[in-house]
């Protein structure tokens, strides 16, 4: 049985509260032990002195863009990536084509994954048929499936009652809603109402478009029992309405994508379309409370909502289409937010890791002793460029293209097997 002994990292895990120097032995695809000195003569040795060792990311949120858009990227290059930037978990949103509201496309994306065999991909199933917001899927099949979550992402639900009956069958089934929060009788342009808008004359995507879907979901939530995952929260406002229903006993989660912790509107006059994603950036006000938001534990965790695009489709900011690639650049992003003391590094694991293993109900996010050996190794402080060099994606379309970032992912080890090696 194959034996792998990480040597001298500093290991963080906040399932079991721990950080400190150990020693951590993995045999076959679990973890063996954790201890201050471990001695086995059989096992190949990494040494990560110096190094951060955690449970392997879980992203819940990435668009593959398989089946359908696969010049954009897919399941395979969207794998690569999502394991150099540290992740063994990913969720595939069902935006594709055909959209993942059926069992036989569900099905699809997880057997080649599993062909692939690099990390996890597990399939969101379609709230609604067609993701056209007029009749539900068959939630049912879809989680004997796979489907770890039900979501129309990038179309939001629009009719109440169909909300409200997605989440009494979530309560019923035990799988939560993803909930992209945005009226799109209001989201009607490409930026957040404020300077950039008024100064460029594009249309808006207001943060009242946001808040109000993300009020009436949260009530939904609080009155049926079902589980509402908010994703991509970007308003002030919206981290009260998270907060508050949460103290109010509601099954409420929400994730934040790194790009809105760093990046405030302003971004759009640096970077014009590389910094067009829905919702969109906001302004430093509403950046300083999603900031906030994180310490204090309002934020469950963060997701990259990773959405490659080809270079023909990021043209001028009103055309272009939105979202930008992220797997790749989470960890530096964050581990600005742990150098600039907004949150610890054992917060950034359990953002990253620990808390949306537990969102999805998966056992992962963890180095306890008889779990899945699933995990990363990081260099906290070395330095690094995406560039064509080192993106895994089949997309660039990220304003940190050819930046310099900090913070590189050294290993990632899935089942136990070393899936990604930096040279």
């Amino acid at each position: 049985m194959l034996k792998l002994l990480i040597k001298r990292g500093k290991v963080i895990d906040p399932s079991q509260n721990l950080e400190g120097v150990f020693d951590l032995l993995i045999e076959g695809n679990r973890i063996k032990r954790i201890d201050r000195e471990i001695f086995e003569p059989e096992a190949e040795i990494i040494d990560a002195e110096g190094l951060v060792v955690a449970p392997g990311f879980v992203d819940l949120h990435v668009h593959f863009r398989d089946p359908g858009q696969t010049y954009k990227e897919d399941i395979e290059s969207g794998s690569r990536c999502a394991v150099a930037g540290g992740y063994t978990t990913v969720v595939c949103m069902p935006n594709t084509d055909p959209p993942i509201d059926s069992p036989w496309v569900a099905e699809y994306v997880i057997l080649k994954a599993r062909c692939v065999n690099l990390c996890n991909v597990l399939p969101a199933g379609a709230i609604t048929k067609g993701r056209k917001g007029r009749e539900l899927t068959d939630m049912y099949s879809l989680k004997e499936a796979g489907c770890v979550a039900f979501t129309d992402d990038g179309s939001p639900v629009m009719d109440s009652e169909l909300m409200k009956r997605a989440l009494e069958i979530s309560a019923q089934i035990g799988v939560p809603v993803f909930d992209h929060c945005e009226d799109d009788r209001i989201a009607l342009g490409s930026v957040t109402s404020g300077e950039v808008s008024a100064l460029t004359g594009h249309g808006t995507r207001p943060p009242e478009a946001e808040d109000v879907l993300n009020a009436r979901d949260c009530i939904l939530a609080y009155h049926t029992g079902g589980h509402v995952h908010i994703q991509h929260l970007t308003t002030s406002l919206g981290v009260d309405i998270v907060r508050h229903f949460k103290d109010k006993g509601a099954k409420v989660t929400c994730e934040v994508n790194p790009y809105h912790l760093i990046l405030s509107e302003e971004e759009v006059f640096r970077s014009g379309s590389l910094a067009r994603v829905n919702p969109p950036l906001r302004s430093e006000e509403d950046l300083k409370a999603l900031r906030s938001a994180l310490s204090d534990g309002t934020v469950d965790c963060v997701a990259t909502d990773h959405a490659p695009h080809a270079g023909f489709e990021k043209g001028l900011l009103g055309s272009s289409m939105p979202g930008m690639i992220g797997l790749q650049t989470a960890l530096p992003i964050m581990l600005s937010l742990v150098s600039e003391g907004v949150i610890t590094l054992k917060k950034m694991v359990e953002l990253m890791s620990t808390n949306p293993a537990r969102i999805i109900g998966i056992d992962r996010g963890t180095l306890k002793e008889g779990s899945v050996a699933d995990v990363v190794i990081f260099d906290p402080n070395r330095e690094w460029v995406l560039n064509e060099d080192t993106n895994r994606s089949k997309s660039k379309n990220t304003p940190l293209w050819n930046r310099k970032l900090r913070g590189k992912v050294i290993y990632t080890i899935k089942d136990g097997r070393i899936v990604h090696k930096d040279n």
